[in-house]
């Protein structure tokens, strides 16, 4: 093999064990360009696919709303629009965080915390660069659409219940508020 034989074969074998693009790079010391450019070529969607169920039959067998994983794991597991994937692991990587756990990630999209104000629901995600109300909401469909196991499902369910009997969203750290009508798949 030559050395982008060699190169590409590391670069397939560190996406398959669940490593982000970023991760890559640095690892490799090449540009993200370079390893995006390089893993499309053999991430088909049904990869993809087949890594994120694997790696959420993990979790399901875990049944642990508060065991920690790998970041970039999960986010990747989840199949997040990719801008908001991509805007998650940079929050917990500036943040120094290697591990989340289910109940974190919640906590993000809809915490336990109330808003002072009827029909306003605090979302932390609002305040993440890149995010909006699209990323809050594909966070949203994603753990509503994904088997996390029992516990983790029953505790999703209780937050979604909160989201449906809102009427607007605001960031933690926000004072604006947006007006919120929960999609049709959700409510």
């Amino acid at each position: 093999m030559n050395g982008h034989q060699d190169r590409t074969a590391r670069i397939r074998q560190m996406r398959e064990a669940g490593d982000s693009v970023e991760e890559i790079a640095s690892t490799l010391d090449i540009s993200m360009e370079l390893v995006q450019r390089i893993a499309r070529k053999f991430e088909t969607e049904e990869v993809l696919s087949s890594r994120s169920q694997r790696f959420l039959a993990n979790v399901r067998n875990a049944n642990d709303p508060d065991r920690k994983w790998k970041v970039s794991s999960v986010i990747q597991a989840l199949r997040l629009k990719t801008i908001t994937q991509n805007a998650l692991i940079h929050y917990f990587k500036w943040a120094n965080t290697p591990g989340v756990s289910l109940r974190e990630l919640m906590d993000l999209a809809i915490p336990e915390k109330d808003h002072p104000k009827q029909g306003y629901l605090i979302t932390p995600l609002l305040d993440m660069c890149c995010i909006r109300v699209e990323g809050f909401l594909s966070v949203v469909r994603r753990l509503t659409e994904s088997d996390l196991g029992e516990k983790c499902n029953e505790e999703w369910r209780k937050r979604l219940a909160r989201l449906r009997r809102c009427s607007r969203v605001v960031g933690a750290q926000q004072t604006w508020s947006q007006p919120f009508d929960a999609p049709s798949g959700l409510a």
